[in-house]
């Protein structure tokens, strides 16, 4: 796939809108979803327990995932993915008590993982091996600067609508949008060839080898890092919102809006910091982003302000990553490798949430969130101490696509 060819172009315009789409459709969830589920009657540890069981599924679900794209194609999973990602959010959108929810939170998380990773595999794959390297990173930062700019859009989305709409229809609605894009999906994108000479269980077996390798260390520990962090956000963020300012889902819509605005500034930055060095970048962002954070906890600097540099940090450190992991994963391999760190990942946030439930009842909110970030903040320097001891961490894979044509539409 030439850099600036017409088919490219128009291959990453439709990559870009079904990630900007998709965010907006989630984002209509995450302003509120806190906040419905202690208004349906969930008490700290039990948010905590819901979260880290959904966070459970999404774990058993992950690797399979990436292998079923890998060795069926990711057209097909990808429009899998997002059907069940979206009839989860319906489903929540109109339960009534906590048991529905909870049935429509497993299913968000099954359709959520079978879908993450599978669009940018799809996109990725078909890149050729001039400019490979610089085309992935650009690839990689064009995903997450329209998929926050979708969370922009949905923030906003909840603060205009939430005048006359109550939450749960605003869930509602972001699961429509989600099977939408799944009927879509396979009209708007080119199929993915099967590798039927490949089993499931060598895909799975070789791909969980290669990421347990030293090569891969450094990764883990900044998956471990990133994810604590982040988690620690998304479970605080509109608690102290509401304890600071009251009850109001337009203030959760235009909160939220700033922040992820400031996420989509640090996305966007990234083209300016660590193009080619990643591995130096991505650990140091990740130990600083949860900082601020602390503070406003403490109430050392104004809540909306350690928000926002914390998702400005936050923006900077997932661009890094993502770029970083892109940049190690085979082609054969890339879905299934990316759902072997997705693992890694969703064991630390069910921990996460698990322990901060409990933690936030024990000590109060700002002494978890103090704690997470602390864990969050040795994963980094572990991240970046490994990187620097294991220089094969950042020997970057360089496999052209098996499919050089880039907009092909095999039957």
């Amino acid at each position: 796939m030439a850099a600036g060819h017409p088919r490219e172009s128009s291959l990453l315009a439709r990559y870009t809108a079904f990630t900007l789409l998709g965010a907006t459709a989630d984002f209509l969830f995450g302003a509120v979803f806190v906040t419905v589920l202690l208004d349906r009657g969930a008490e700290p540890w039990m948010l905590g327990a819901m979260l880290g069981s959904a966070s459970l599924v999404a774990l058993l679900v992950e690797a399979p995932s990436g292998a079923l794209g890998d060795r069926y194609g990711h057209r097909r999973l990808l429009a899998v993915g997002l059907a069940v990602w979206g009839a989860g959010f319906l489903l929540m959108g109109y339960a009534d008590g906590l048991a529905p929810t909870l049935a429509g939170m497993y299913l968000w998380a099954i359709g959520f993982h079978l879908h993450s990773g599978t669009l940018v595999a799809l996109v990725v794959n078909r890149i050729g091996s001039r400019d490979r390297s610089a085309r992935i990173a650009r690839t990689v930062r064009l995903g997450q600067v329209s998929g926050h700019s979708g969370a922009v859009l949905g923030a906003a989305s909840v603060m205009v609508a939430g005048t006359w709409l109550p939450a749960d229809t605003m869930m509602a609605a972001g699961g429509a949008v989600l099977v939408a894009l799944g009927a879509l999906t396979p009209v708007c994108f080119p199929r993915s060839p099967e590798r039927s000479e490949r089993g499931f269980g060598a895909i799975v077996r070789e791909s969980a080898l290669l990421v347990a390798g030293r090569r891969f260390v450094p990764l883990v520990a900044l998956s471990v890092a990133s994810v604590s962090g982040l988690a620690a956000l998304v479970i605080s963020w509109q608690p102290m919102l509401r304890d600071a300012h009251g009850e109001d889902v337009r203030l959760n819509g235009l909160v939220l809006l700033v922040m992820m605005a400031a996420m989509t500034a640090g996305a966007a930055s990234s083209g300016f910091v660590g193009r080619s060095r990643p591995h130096v970048w991505a650990p140091l962002f990740a130990a600083s982003a949860g900082l601020p954070l602390v503070l406003a906890a403490h109430g050392l600097v104004p809540l909306l302000a350690g928000l926002v540099a914390s998702e400005f940090l936050i923006g900077l450190t997932v661009v890094l990553s993502n770029v970083w992991q892109q940049l190690m994963f085979s082609d054969a391999n890339r879905n299934t490798m990316f759902s072997m760190l997705g693992m890694v990942g969703n064991a630390v946030r069910m921990l996460t949430v698990l322990s901060f439930g409990w933690l936030w009842g024990l000590l109060g909110m700002e002494w978890a969130v103090t704690a997470v970030v602390a864990f969050s903040l040795v994963a980094a320097v572990a991240a970046a101490v490994s990187s620097r001891l294991l220089p094969e961490s950042a020997r970057f894979a360089d496999h052209p696509s098996d499919d050089p044509e880039p907009d092909g539409r095999a039957a």
